[in-house]
């Protein structure tokens, strides 16, 4: 299985390099930012270049930054040329964390548990500290 992480900015190869900071380096994975200078054209030939350095039989998995953006629309132009592409948006740490969890275990690609990954990672500390002083002052 392989990662190909897309951005606007430099927001997937920063969040790459926080997830390698925690977990070590992550095997067979790509970090893409479109940087102001840079076109659509641009960002599916880099694309473009990873995809086609490994086997198209395995699945590749992509994560992009935001639904309808530049990255978006250009893997979703790349799906008709690899149907192996397994496509999420909403890119964060928790997610990537989810991807390396599943790829150590060697498990089958649950993309449903990637997203819900994603989703759980999203937590209002604020009440997750009033819920949890709460419920120390019931116990007294």
């Amino acid at each position: 299985m392989r990662l190909l992480l897309i951005s606007h900015g430099n927001m997937a190869i920063e969040t790459l390099k926080s997830a390698e900071l925690i977990l070590g380096t992550i095997e067979n994975t790509k970090a893409l930012g479109l940087q102001p200078s840079e076109g659509p054209d641009d960002l599916m030939k880099e694309a473009q270049a990873f995809l086609d350095a490994g086997d198209n039989d395995e699945p590749t998995v992509v994560i992009v930054d935001l639904l309808g953006g530049t990255p978006s629309n250009v893997v979703v132009r790349l799906m008709a040329q690899y149907p192996q592409l397994q496509v999420v948006s909403g890119l964060n740490l928790p997610m990537l964390i989810d991807y390396v969890n599943q790829s150590l275990l060697g498990t089958t690609f649950n993309k449903e548990e990637l997203m819900e990954a994603g989703k759980n990672g999203v937590i209002d500390i604020n009440e997750k500290l009033s819920s949890s002083d709460d419920d120390d002052e019931d116990e007294d």
